[in-house]
C-alpha cells in the first residue's frame, strides 16, 4: 500500500526552494515606483561610466590566457606572498588596536572632537606624507631612531614597516566606520543587560560589538582592502626591495615599464581581492544562513524549524500558564522607599511601597514616572536622597549598589529583546551574569519561558518576534534574574489589547505567586484597577495623590485621575450648607451634591471659598435639549425623577471605548463634564459636535471636594 504524500511537504527541491522563497518581495509594481527626475538619471549615468570604463579599459589590455604563467613568475609570487602575509597582519593590528579606539571616540569626553580629527587625519593625507612622517617618527634619524637602534632593532626598510605603513593608513577606516555607527546605536540593549547583572566587559563582548558586527565587518574589509592597495607610505618608508618590501602595488608599478603584461595580471588580482573583500560584506550573511536552513527543513520534510509561520501566532500560547517549581524558587519582595529630588529633570519624590504590595505610579506624560523607575534600578543616581530596599540602602550618601546588583528587575516600554541571540539565550542571559552555569542557566530559562507560554519561541531569534511575543521573552527574562521587586515602566503600552490582557494575567499571577514587590508606570485604569493595590499620582515631578487604588480610581482627588477614570471634575464656590451642599460654577449656574460627610469637613464649610464636584460618568444622563430654549428644558419634557441636577451643555466629542461611546460635553463656563452611552442611544440622540444637550446628573452622586485638586 502506497503512503500519501503529505500535502505539506515539498515534492522537489524546486518546490522546497519556492516555498523557503515564498513571500519574498519581487519588482515593484509600476504603481508603487517613484520616478527619478532625468537629470538625475543622466549624471548617475555618467558616473558609473566614470567609474566602471577603467576597469573594462583595463579588462582589455590583460592577456587572460597567460594569467596564470604570469602569476607564477618568480617576481609575482614573492608580491603577492608578501603582500598577503603583511595586510592580514596589517589588518589584525588594526581591528585589536582600533576596536578600542573607535569605543573610546565613540564616547563623550573633553577634547573628544580633536582626537576625533586626529584619527582621520591618516586617510585624508597624501600617502607618501604619510609614509614621510613614519620615516621622520622611526627610521634611523628620526625621532625614535636612536632609542630603537639602542635596542638593536631597525624598522625601516624592512617587511615591519611594510606592516606599519599598511596599518597607519588603514586602520582610520575601521575606526571611522566602527565609531560612526556605535556612536549613533540604540544604547537600550546595553541599558538593559546592565539590569540584567552585566558588567561592563560582558556588555562590551556579548551585546555592544555583536550589535554592531555589520560595521565592524564594513570597517574591517575597508582597512583590509586599503592595505592591500597601499603604496606612498611604503615606498616612501620601507622602500622596495624584492621580497622584503616590493608589495603588489609596488611590483604593478615596477614592473609597467619593462613587464606590462605582468603589471596587469598583478593588477587583476588586488582588483579581484578588492571586489571579494568589500563585496562580501553588502551580504546578508545571517537571511542567507536562515534561508539555508529553512531550505534544508524543507528538502528533509520537516518544514520551517520553527513550524508553520500560522502556528506561531500570539494566541497559540495560553495566557496565564500553571505555576511552575521554578518560578517558586523566587524570592518575596521587600520594601521599597524612595526619596530624591533631581533638580535637572525637576522632580522630588518621598514614596514607598511595603513589601509584596503593587504600585501604581500614574501621572501626565512628562510627570516623572520613569524617572522614578530608573532611580529604583540604579539607572539614575538618587539625588539628595536615598533608595531602600528592605534593610538594604542601595544608593544613598555612603553607598551606591549599580543596576543588576540590586535584585531589582527592569521591563520597559520596548522589550528590549536582544536581536542577536536566540529566544533561549535572551531568558538565560540575566542567570549567566549572575554566575550559573550555561546548563543550569539554560534549564531555568526554559522554565520561565513555559511559566510565560513561550516555549515554542526558544529557538528564535530576538529579531523574528511579533511585538506580543516579544513582550513575553521580556518579562520571562526579567523574572529569570530573581527579582525581589518588578519595575513596570508601561510594558504594555506598544502591543495590541490581546497580548496587553495576556501580559497583564501573567504579571498578576508571578507577583501573586512570588510574592513580588511591583512597581507599575500605566496610562491604563483597566491595569492599574487589576494589578495595583495602591495608587500613587504624579504632577509636574511631585505627589500629589495617594492612596488605595480602590479609593483614588473611584473617588479620585486630581484632574489628572479624573480624566483617567472618566470621572468628570468642576471647580467653583461653595454655596448651600454642608447638609445641602452647592458648588457654584462661574456663570452661576448651581451643582447639588451630596451632604458632607465627617465633622472635619462639616467645620471647613465656608460659602465663597474654591471647591470642586466630582462624579463618575455613569452618573450624567443626556437629553436632546430645544435648540429655541435658553433655559434647558428639554424637546417634549424631562420625565420627573429624583436627580437635582440639569446643566446645558454642548457635544465637544465623541469617542468610542469598547462596548460604550464616551460623550465629552462642555457647559456654558468652558468647563467639560464626561457620561458614557450606549451606541444605540447616541444614534437615537443624534449626537454630534455642536449638538445642545441637557446632561442630568443625580445629586447623591456628586462628591464635593472642599480644596480644589490640583489642575495638570
Amino acid at each position: 500500500m502506497t503512503r500519501p504524500r503529505s500535502a505539506s511537504r515539498p515534492r522537489t527541491v524546486r518546490e522546497a526552494a519556492s516555498t523557503v522563497l515564498a513571500g519574498v518581495p519581487s519588482a515593484r509594481s509600476r504603481a508603487a515606483r517613484t520616478r527619478l527626475p532625468v537629470t538625475v538619471v543622466l549624471l548617475a549615468v555618467v558616473g558609473a561610466c566614470a567609474t566602471i570604463l577603467p576597469f573594462v579599459g583595463l579588462g582589455t589590455r590583460v592577456a587572460w590566457m597567460q594569467l596564470p604563467a604570469l602569476l607564477g613568475s618568480q617576481s609575482a609570487r614573492l608580491a603577492l606572498g608578501l603582500s598577503l602575509r603583511t595586510c592580514l597582519l596589517a589588518t589584525a593590528i588594526s581591528v585589536v588596536l582600533g576596536v578600542p579606539l573607535a569605543i573610546v571616540l565613540a564616547h563623550e569626553w573633553p577634547g573628544v572632537r580633536a582626537a576625533r580629527v586626529l584619527a582621520v587625519l591618516p586617510m585624508t593625507m597624501p600617502p607618501v606624507v604619510a609614509g614621510t612622517a613614519l620615516l621622520a617618527t622611526l627610521g634611523k634619524r628620526g625621532m625614535l631612531g636612536p632609542l630603537l637602534e639602542r635596542l638593536g632593532l631597525q624598522v625601516s626598510f624592512t617587511t615591519a614597516a611594510v606592516v606599519i605603513a599598511q596599518v597607519f593608513v588603514s586602520m582610520p577606516y575601521l575606526v571611522v566606520t566602527l565609531e560612526a555607527a556605535l556612536r549613533s546605536r540604540d544604547t537600550r540593549p546595553e541599558t538593559i543587560a546592565r539590569t540584567l547583572g552585566a558588567g561592563p566587559t560582558t556588555v562590551l563582548a556579548r551585546i555592544t560589538l555583536p550589535l554592531a558586527a555589520p560595521a565592524l565587518a564594513r570597517g574591517t574589509a575597508l582597512a583590509l582592502g586599503r592595505s592591500l592597495g597601499e603604496f606612498g607610505a611604503t615606498i616612501a618608508f620601507a622602500g622596495s626591495r624584492e621580497g622584503v618590501t616590493r608589495t603588489v602595488p609596488l611590483a604593478v608599478y615596477l614592473e609597467r615599464e619593462h613587464d606590462t603584461p605582468t603589471a596587469l595580471a598583478l593588477a587583476v588580482v588586488l582588483i579581484a581581492a578588492s571586489f571579494l573583500v568589500v563585496g562580501a560584506t553588502s551580504v546578508r550573511w545571517n537571511v542567507l544562513v536562515r534561508r539555508l536552513f529553512r531550505f534544508g527543513a524543507a528538502v528533509r520534510g520537516g518544514g520551517s524549524p520553527e513550524g508553520d509561520p500560522a502556528s506561531l501566532d500570539d494566541a497559540a500560547a495560553p495566557a496565564v500558564p500553571q505555576a511552575q517549581s521554578s518560578a517558586a524558587a523566587s524570592p518575596c519582595g521587600v520594601a521599597v522607599h524612595v526619596r530624591f529630588a533631581s533638580a535637572a529633570r525637576n522632580v522630588a519624590v518621598d514614596l514607598s511601597i511595603p513589601a509584596g504590595r503593587t504600585l501604581a505610579l500614574i501621572g501626565p506624560n512628562g510627570s516623572g514616572k520613569s524617572t522614578v523607575c530608573e532611580v529604583v534600578a540604579g539607572l539614575l543616581d538618587a539625588t539628595a536622597g536615598e533608595v531602600r530596599l528592605g534593610e538594604r540602602v542601595v544608593d544613598g550618601p555612603d553607598g551606591f549598589v549599580p543596576a543588576g546588583g540590586r535584585d531589582v528587575a527592569l521591563l520597559s516600554q520596548a522589550p528590549g529583546v536582544f536581536t542577536h541571540m536566540s529566544v533561549l539565550d535572551n531568558v538565560a542571559f540575566g542567570p549567566r551574569c549572575r554566575g550559573a552555569s550555561r546548563a543550569a542557566a539554560r534549564q531555568l530559562a526554559r522554565a520561565e519561558l513555559a511559566a510565560v507560554g513561550a516555549t515554542h519561541l526558544a529557538t528564535r531569534r530576538g529579531d523574528e518576534l511579533s511585538g506580543g511575543q516579544a513582550a513575553r521573552v521580556a518579562l520571562a527574562r526579567a523574572l529569570a534574574t530573581r527579582p525581589a521587586v518588578l519595575v513596570l515602566d508601561e510594558p504594555t503600552a506598544a502591543v495590541d489589547v490581546t497580548a496587553r490582557q495576556e501580559l497583564r494575567s501573567l504579571v498578576a499571577h508571578r507577583a501573586a505567586q512570588s510574592a513580588l514587590t511591583v512597581l507599575l508606570v500605566t496610562h491604563d485604569v483597566a491595569e492599574a484597577a487589576a494589578l495595583a493595590d495602591d495608587v500613587t499620582v504624579l504632577d509636574r515631578g511631585r505627589v500629589v495623590e495617594s492612596g488605595p487604588a480602590a479609593r483614588v480610581l473611584a473617588a479620585p482627588a486630581s484632574a489628572f485621575t479624573a480624566r483617567l477614570t472618566g470621572t468628570t471634575l468642576l471647580r467653583g464656590t461653595l454655596a448651600g450648607s454642608p447638609e445641602q451642599p452647592r458648588l457654584r460654577l462661574r456663570d452661576g449656574t448651581e451643582v447639588v451634591a451630596a451632604p458632607l460627610d465627617g465633622a472635619a469637613n462639616r467645620a471647613d464649610f465656608r460659602i465663597g471659598t474654591t471647591a470642586s464636584a466630582l462624579f463618575p460618568p455613569e452618573a450624567v444622563a443626556l437629553y436632546v435639549r430645544d435648540s429655541s430654549s435658553a433655559d434647558g428644558s428639554v424637546a417634549g419634557g424631562m420625565p420627573a425623577g429624583s436627580p437635582r441636577n440639569a446643566l446645558c451643555a454642548t457635544v465637544h466629542e465623541i469617542d468610542g471605548n469598547g462596548g460604550l461611546v464616551a460623550v465629552v460635553l462642555e457647559l456654558a463656563d468652558g468647563q467639560l463634564l464626561r457620561a458614557r452611552l450606549t451606541p444605540a442611544a447616541v444614534v437615537e440622540l443624534a449626537l454630534r459636535p455642536g449638538r445642545p444637550v441637557t446632561a442630568v446628573i443625580k445629586a447623591a452622586q456628586v462628591r464635593l471636594v472642599l480644596a480644589a485638586p490640583t489642575a495638570t
